[in-house]
């Protein structure tokens, strides 16, 4: 005895506890212990022990009690007890174990925590005891120290504590989905939630009142719905919901439903198609208006006033009818004469808005189409009414207050047997609920709660639209997946209050450098993930992800602790990591994991198609030097034709590799890697040295006025020793010089300005030409254009492809072609394809044209025999076909 109570007394902050925000004790600042023991030192050494222990900041009220019977009586007294303390042995040998089976199975009471106690083990074996009855710890008195009782009853306690917590949130959840079982009850609105997949739908309580199905069918297969509506309306609406092929169609109709053989609702649905990761529709979200009301009043109005003008009995009944309906309508009622003054309102219009009848009375149309629309918007409002009798739609509309609300607004004219207008109605009803419902609806399904960041789904939709615009674009996307390291110890040790106010503060940090249209998202846990659109390369993705973790990096302070997170990030770019979502999103989480095994704080890149891509250039650079050497590479050659005389009047020579291994490559593929391995230069000196002996040959062949074009690249451009170089070869080749003719892009003409003209001035020294290629896509200043030493100026082709049925393409191509004339210049249209672009450009006064409507890029053989053959720009052969991509 001397031993439990010297243990007694125990340090508290040995169970500091994590908080649990949900659960409180009601008004009761003190947790409830009760002790059922038949030996009074028991309950004095327990008060002893237990008195200086603190659990989520309240006391221990010990209560006590000395048989089976006092058990169950103040257990039936006090539901709100968290820990029994029990003896097996009282009155009887298993008094003990028949309480605990009457708290559970009589009392029902399944929150309180049971110990078990015992000094005769012998007489309740452990085993049996723990298999047959519901307790929650079993104990030799002899064992009970005072250490081992706290650990116990802090253990009881948190579990007590959790359970109530648990039911708490459960008991709110329930609440929740009443009112708004209540909410759709009251505006008769349903909603229903359809998984394409495998065909299972979801209607709330008040879908199933509206359509007639009994509450055991809230999940069942879409035909169930479909065999509700009208067969007349049927098809109508299964093809509505069918059609939505992609995330984020809607559609809107009417339609009716059938409840049984007499009653028939008339509905309005909306419903909205949503995507899971793709871009295809997988789910379908509808909502169902019963307006069977709304309509069978607008039905009655007219009835009232058009059919039953000979029968003044009946008329009057009918206005009675009428009468009560609007007063009792739940829509707002406006009705007018023929010249559009407000006649009368009802009760619900001055409900809905705050006007009040008198207010309004008097009142020309224009209160009524629309009070606070557009001009155009009421004129069309008017046609529709003149036209077809009616016009319906959905409005923003104010209170009498300024509030802005929305509202579905149907408005009729009444016309008298001879056609004439004697009024229009206005029946309307407010949609604030209705949208509200559908908003909160949408942003629940689509957004992470704790955070208000968008969640997994939307994430992987706003991913796949990225995607489509860079593909569209030819850019890049950049996905980065990133978890906060050692986030599970903090969340443990610190309780999850504190961790959930990490995540919002990080995300909050984290929301300061999102740039419009880019997105952030916590996908799940810790772990988040950015999307960015328009990047160049994986310089600027390592820059973003140093941004990441240089936000996170400073220090959290939440309550009196200062915490610090670092980051392990996983990166994948679009194209080249992936070319879907899915795929991108599947080697994200791959590079995040990888960088988690690798020691945390770490950013790794998706490798498979990093190491595809980097063996496939290396390889590429490789058989690039080896192709030089080994004469792989060859020169076709394009005809240019002018377009006075129909001549060939030059060529363009263009480099083409045929690989051994990769067949015929694009120079798409090998000339960026030329250009920034520099082997261009080595291939550029090649290109020009070939293309200026056969042109010699030509010369020597009879056609001796042929102009020879050789683009220049950057890095050559950029040759100190370019005007020698160049000199030498005209010299080696003993081709005249004005034969030869020099394009260079427009954005290296306008790169370092005095430094081009200085350059350009100096290769025209030597008789040369030069050309300015693809102009109109850069940024040229015609002041600086007219300094440049210049002989032609090459429209680009993306300008005359569309020229013909594109006014601004045309037009661009008709300035080009008069700034050229104006400076002097030689012109010359790239792409030519049809015979209408031919026919644009001899009216306008090109020069020269070059594309596949005369003649493909041939190898030289084959531009010979062309040459010989004298064929002319106006052959009745010519097939116009169209290039491939050059």
């Amino acid at each position: 005895m001397s031993q439990l109570v010297n243990d007694s007394f125990v340090d508290d902050d040995l169970f500091a506890e994590e908080r649990l925000p949900t659960f409180t004790a009601g008004s009761s600042s003190v947790w409830k212990v009760l002790v059922i023991d038949d030996e009074p030192d028991v309950h004095q050494l327990t008060r002893m022990v237990l008195r200086s222990l603190r659990f989520d900041g309240r006391e221990i009220e010990v209560i006590s009690g000395y048989s089976g019977k006092d058990a169950c009586a103040i257990m039936a007294q006090n539901t709100d007890i968290a820990v029994l303390l029990l003896d097996v042995v009282m009155e009887t040998d298993q008094a003990g174990l028949q309480v605990v089976r009457a708290i559970r199975e009589e009392l029902k009471n399944g929150f309180v925590r049971i110990i078990l106690r015992t000094g005769q083990a012998g007489q309740a074996p452990e085993p049996e005891v723990i298999s047959q009855y519901d307790i929650n710890d079993y104990r030799e008195k002899t064992e009970l120290t005072s250490q081992k009782l706290i650990t116990s009853v802090t253990t009881a306690l948190r579990a007590y504590r959790d359970l109530r917590t648990i039911e708490n949130l459960a008991s709110n959840l329930k609440k929740e989905r009443e009112i708004l079982k209540r909410a759709q009850g009251i505006a008769h609105l349903g909603n229903w939630e359809w998984e394409c997949g495998h065909g299972d739908v979801y209607f709330s309580d008040e879908m199933l009142a509206i359509v007639g199905l009994p509450p055991s069918t809230n999940h069942a297969d879409i035909t169930v719905f479909f065999d509700c509506i009208h067969p007349e309306d049927r098809q109508r609406v299964e093809h509505a919901i069918f059609d939505l092929n992609v995330a984020g169609e809607r559609s809107d109709l009417e339609c009716r439903v059938v409840r049984s053989a007499r009653d028939i609702r008339t509905v309005h649905m909306v419903c909205e198609s949503h995507s899971q990761g793709s871009n295809a529709c997988s789910r379908v979200l509808g909502t169902v208006h019963d307006i069977t009301d709304t309509r069978e009043v607008e039905n009655r109005l007219k009835i009232a006033h058009t059919v039953f003008g000979g029968a003044m009995e009946e008329v009057d009944e009918q206005l009675r009818i009428a009468t009560k309906v609007l007063e009792n309508a739940i829509e707002g009622v406006i009705i007018t004469d023929d010249k559009g003054v407000i006649q009368s309102v009802n009760p619900a219009f001055t409900r809905i808005t705050g006007h009040e009848a008198v207010e309004v009375i008097g009142n020309p149309l224009k209160s009524l189409l629309g009070r606070h629309q557009e001009p155009e918007f009421n004129e069309q409002v008017w046609k529709s009414l003149l036209e077809c009798g009616m016009w319906r739609g959905e409005i923003l509309d104010r209170k009498k207050n300024g509030e802005a609300y929305p509202q579905w607004e149907t408005i009729t004219v009444i016309r008298d047997r001879a056609g004439n207008i004697t009024n229009f109605i206005s029946i309307f009803h407010d949609l604030t609920e209705i949208r509200a419902s559908q908003r909160e609806l949408h942003f629940k399904t689509y957004h992470d709660t704790l955070t208000g960041l968008p969640n997994r789904d939307l994430f992987a939709d706003r991913l796949a639209q990225a995607v489509v615009n860079a593909h569209r674009n030819e850019g890049k996307v950049l996905v980065i997946f990133f978890g906060l390291d050692h986030f599970k110890k903090i969340n443990n040790s610190l309780g999850h209050q504190l961790g959930d106010q990490l995540l919002r503060n990080v995300a909050s940090r984290l929301r300061t450098f999102i740039r419009e249209g880019d997105t952030l998202s916590r996908l799940a846990g810790d772990s988040f993930g950015f999307i960015m659109r328009e990047i160049h390369n994986a310089k600027d993705a390592v820059l973003v992800a140093r941004k990441i973790n240089n936000a996170l990096a400073e220090p959290f302070a939440i309550e009196e602790h200062e915490l610090f997170l670092t980051a392990s990030t996983g990166i994948t770019l679009f194209p080249e990591d992936g070319t879907d979502a899915a795929s991108l999103i599947k080697n994200a989480d791959m590079a995040l994991n990888r960088a988690k095994l690798t020691g945390r704080d770490t950013c790794t890149f998706y490798k498979a198609s990093m190491g595809e891509q980097a063996n496939r250039r290396l390889k590429m650079e490789k058989d690039l030097r080896q192709g030089l050497d080994r004469e792989e590479f060859i020169l076709f050659y394009q005809p240019k034709v002018s377009l006075a005389t129909g001549h060939v009047v030059g060529m363009e020579a263009l480099v083409r590799w045929h690989q051994p291994d990769m067949g015929m490559v694009s120079p798409g593929e090998f000339i960026p890697i030329a250009e920034e391995t520099g082997l261009i230069l080595p291939l550029g000196e090649w290109i020009l040295k070939t293309a200026c002996r056969q042109n010699r040959i030509w010369r020597e062949s009879g056609f001796d006025r042929l102009r020879m074009a050789v683009n220049l690249s950057v890095r050559q451009f950029r040759q100190r020793d370019l005007f020698e170089r160049v000199r030498r070869i005209l010299e080696n080749s003993g081709l005249p010089p004005q034969l030869l003719e020099l394009e260079i892009t427009e954005s290296m003409v306008m790169d370092n300005v005095e430094s081009v003209i200085v350059t350009m001035t100096r290769l025209r020294s030597l008789g040369l030409l030069i050309a300015v290629d693809d102009f109109g896509t850069g940024y040229s200043s015609l002041s600086y254009l007219k300094r440049f030493p210049l002989h032609t100026l090459k429209i680009d082709q993306s300008f005359v492809r569309d020229l013909t049925f594109d006014s601004d393409d045309a037009a661009i191509v008709n300035a080009i072609i008069a700034m050229a004339q104006s400076l002097k210049l030689n012109v010359v249209a790239e792409g030519v394809e049809t015979e209408d672009q031919l026919s644009f450009l001899r009216l306008h006064g090109c020069d020269e044209m070059q594309g596949y409507y005369f003649s493909k890029p041939l190898p030289a053989e084959e531009f010979t025999k062309l040459l010989e053959s004298g064929r002319q720009l106006d052959d009745p052969c010519l097939s116009g076909e169209r290039s491939p991509d050059r």
